[in-house]
């Protein structure tokens, strides 16, 4: 008997579901997608008929997170009047959202703490590395338009300031999933976003008259425009 449409969505959807939970357990270099088949209960036919490989799999995971973060973070630079503000609320909410919704972190600790950056695992790291590019482009692009704005100064090294943000964000996202209980994640994120900015406004060395080495400044790889979105941690 021919399977519906609903039907199809959701075999798939369960593979989804049973592969972050596999990826979550196992590690994604261990994880085989004999596993993920029965943990989603279905066939390795049914799970080839919707992913090609692992890495496919993989890849429709991150772009799950990726659309939602990034076509927030999109409308918020398309409308905002004050984009340092809604910067800083996209964060607020990414770190809200890792502290509150169970999928989400799941996901960030494969991402941090469970993708090993391996030869096996070069397809899968290589998909890492283009939504981490997207994400970096989001984040360059809004804070040339806090520039824009007169939020930050005239002077600012975006690129300079792009590394900072992402040091203070991803920093404080893998030492709270590598230790859960060692921080009240909702007290420490606003304290360390607010002081994340405001060294972007205050700081004399992330001006560009201070630059030292412009050859060793880290910028985006891609000229992409905003796109659905990447661990720009909003999600509320």
């Amino acid at each position: 008997m021919r399977r519906t449409k609903a039907q199809a969505q959701e075999t798939r959807e369960r593979l989804m579901q049973a592969a972050l939970d596999v990826f979550h357990q196992r590690g994604v270099a261990r994880a085989s997608l004999h596993e993920i088949a029965q943990a989603a209960g279905v066939t390795r036919g049914a799970l080839y008929w919707h992913f090609k490989n692992k890495e496919d799999l993989f890849d429709a995971l991150f772009a799950r997170i990726f659309d939602v973060v990034s076509s927030q973070l999109e409308a918020d630079i398309r409308n905002a009047a004050d984009m340092l503000q809604s910067l800083r609320q996209a964060f607020l909410n990414s770190f809200e959202r890792l502290e509150r919704d169970e999928a989400y972190r799941k996901f960030s600790s494969v991402l941090h703490l469970k993708c090993e950056h391996t030869e096996e695992n070069a397809a899968i790291v290589a998909v890492m590395t283009r939504y981490f590019d997207m994400w970096q482009q989001n984040i360059h692009t809004a804070l040339q338009m806090c520039v824009a704005q007169k939020r930050l100064p005239a002077d600012l090294d975006v690129a300079l300031a792009s590394i900072h943000l992402k040091s203070t964000l991803l920093g404080l996202t893998q030492l709270w999933l590598f230790r859960p209980h060692a921080l009240q994640l909702s007290q420490v994120a606003p304290v360390m976003v607010d002081a994340a900015l405001g060294g972007l406004q205050n700081c004399p060395a992330l001006r560009l008259s201070h630059a030292q080495n412009p050859q060793a400044h880290e910028t985006p790889n891609h000229a992409h425009h905003l796109q659905p979105a990447g661990l720009l941690v909003r999600h509320g």
